[in-house]
């Protein structure tokens, strides 16, 4: 076989079912050797940017890597925000270019597409690396794979010069491997133990490491042992279920545009806690609240990253570790000797409607928590009524709240949610953007509608990039630049693409057109008509 069949054979010995891309000229051999193996769905995006976050929005609703295929130049760099998106928020996700032919590499002789492929990519991804002949291909695919295993999650890339792609090669794929992780030390279990064991008032806050680590079970049985609140940071939402009488939610009630000011809109328990154990939490600033979230000095951090040990707050206790096996084991030392504390201490109460976070006159929320399965997929843009949900809007299970939570990446909302319809296609997925947001990538409506993907998309259409207008607002004096918008009518807009277009002018209109939306067996557009509230 050729490498660029060697290379398909490859992923699908690793498991890959789903490619999301866009061909180009140096990875059509590719496209081709993909028709060979009808196991393996493309979807194909209208501009690689999206595929990006496609395949990074498969990765984060169902834990195994997201790929996207792309072609050389222009096909890396409208990747660039997919790959940093993922980086930043610790997800698996394996980039594959096509590349120009090795001789011709750094030698800058004008081929079209001729770019330093690696260069772009390397502080964007764990590893990275171009295949130099066919015979290296199953060795360079197992490698990603281990690299993504192994570890804290973030992306590769491998390129496939296009002569390599051609060249004929007896080679074989290789076995999929085991990812390597730090095993906890012993001491730091104990200490961590014994200063729960102690504890009269112990929290639990929960970060995006404890669904990568498929830990939600060993954390929810430490939160019942020790009777601890569990808070969780935006990653981490849905580690336990909002229905769980030990889950807090959000560290905080409402974010300010700019995460200024924040100490009023925290829980108070943070700072009441004599113990705080943080499980796969960076303590990043959105999480808290630009650094202002009160944290005892009693402080166990367990991270499979030994560098964020006591990165943004001092730990008293720092575990190097997988979060499930660290877990497990602090469990097991409770039980040898049991927590002295005998009562649950937190007190959460249901916030009064009128008090709720919401947009003014449109209190969507509770309507899409009522009219949602309990394992619907919510795919968040960066949009004030995604703050508000990431407060308010009950998760019962993990990866199915998705978002971007550190790099803030406007456009990601709804081609995530096209990357988990499609690894879902039995369960309901929700896309969330602002108007602002949705532009960005709203193109890929044509690719849900190819694909047959009915993903529900909700626009807050308020004719301004809200969170930019509310830092003027704040501090600006009101003046504003570059902030208003003109839209389409974005329901007319959708049925152009043979998508189903609703438009929402009142509150009360919202629920019927979710319903409609829900039942319509195609990709959905409602276009929310709200008022600007820039905070």
């Amino acid at each position: 076989m050729n490498g660029a069949h060697l290379l398909v054979d490859c992923l699908n010995q690793q498991g890959v079912t789903t490619i999301f891309g866009m061909p180009g000229g140096q990875t059509v051999s590719i496209y081709d050797a993909l028709l060979k193996f009808p196991g393996i769905r493309h979807v194909l995006a209208r501009n690689e940017h999206a595929g990006a976050f496609m395949a990074d929005g498969y990765s984060r609703a169902t834990g195994r890597p997201g790929v996207c295929l792309v072609t050389a130049g222009p096909g890396i760099t409208n990747c660039v925000t997919g790959l940093g998106n993922a980086y930043s928020d610790s997800i698996p996700f394996l980039l594959i270019s096509g590349q120009i032919k090795r001789s011709a590499i750094g030698k800058s002789r004008g081929y079209f597409h001729e770019m330093d492929n690696l260069g772009v990519t390397a502080p964007l991804t764990k590893w990275n690396a171009s295949a130099r002949s066919a015979d290296e291909i199953p060795g360079l695919v197992q490698r990603a794979f281990h690299e993504m295993a192994s570890g804290r999650p973030r992306p590769v890339h491998l390129d496939l010069p296009i002569d390599v792609s051609a060249e004929e090669t007896s080679a074989r794929p290789l076995p999929g491997t085991q990812g390597k992780t730090p095993v906890p030390d012993t001491a730091e279990i104990e200490r961590a133990a014994a200063l729960l064991r102690s504890a009269q008032r112990p929290l639990i806050i929960a970060g995006g490491g404890v669904a990568s680590a498929n830990a939600c079970e060993e954390l929810l049985s430490l939160a019942r042992s020790v009777q601890a609140p569990v808070f969780m940071t935006p990653m981490g939402k849905g580690a336990i279920s909002d229905d769980d009488p030990l889950a807090e939610g959000m560290l905080f009630q409402r974010l300010t545009s700019d995460l200024t000011k924040m100490k009023d809109n925290f829980s108070p328990l943070p700072a009441m806690a004599d113990v705080v154990l943080a499980v796969g939490c960076r303590f990043s600033q959105v999480a808290t609240g630009n650094w202002e979230l009160p944290i005892p000095e009693n402080l166990i951090q367990i991270d499979i990253d030994e560098d964020e040990l006591g990165r943004n707050y001092p730990a008293r206790v720092g575990i190097c570790g997988d979060a499930k096996v660290a877990l497990a084991e602090i469990n097991e030392a409770l039980d040898t000797q049991p927590h002295s504390g005998t009562v649950l201490w937190n007190a959460r109460s249901p916030i009064p409607d009128g008090q709720r976070w919401q947009i003014k006159g449109f209190d969507l929320v509770p309507v899409m928590r009522r009219l949602l399965d309990r394992d619907a997929i919510v795919s968040c843009d960066v949009t004030r009524l995604y703050y508000m949900m990431l407060a308010n809007f009950q998760t019962y299970q993990p990866r199915s709240f998705l978002q971007s939570s550190c790099f803030i990446s406007l456009g990601t909302g709804f081609p995530g949610a096209i990357g988990a319809k499609a690894a879902y296609p039995d369960r309901q997925v929700v896309a969330i953007a602002g108007d602002g947001g949705f532009m960005m990538t709203s193109q890929e409506l044509a690719c849900a509608v190819q694909e047959k993907l009915n993903v529900v998309s909700i626009v807050i259409n308020d004719s301004c990039l809200s969170a930019m207008k509310g830092i003027q607002n704040r501090s600006y004096g009101g003046r504003h630049t570059a902030v208003d918008l003109i839209n389409p009518d974005f329901a007319k807009y959708a049925e152009s693409f043979g998508a189903l277009g609703l438009r929402v002018d009142e509150f009360s209109q919202f629920e019927p057109a979710l319903r409609e939306a829900l039942d319509a067996g195609r990709p959905a557009v409602i276009d929310v008509r709200a008022p600007q509230t820039a905070e």
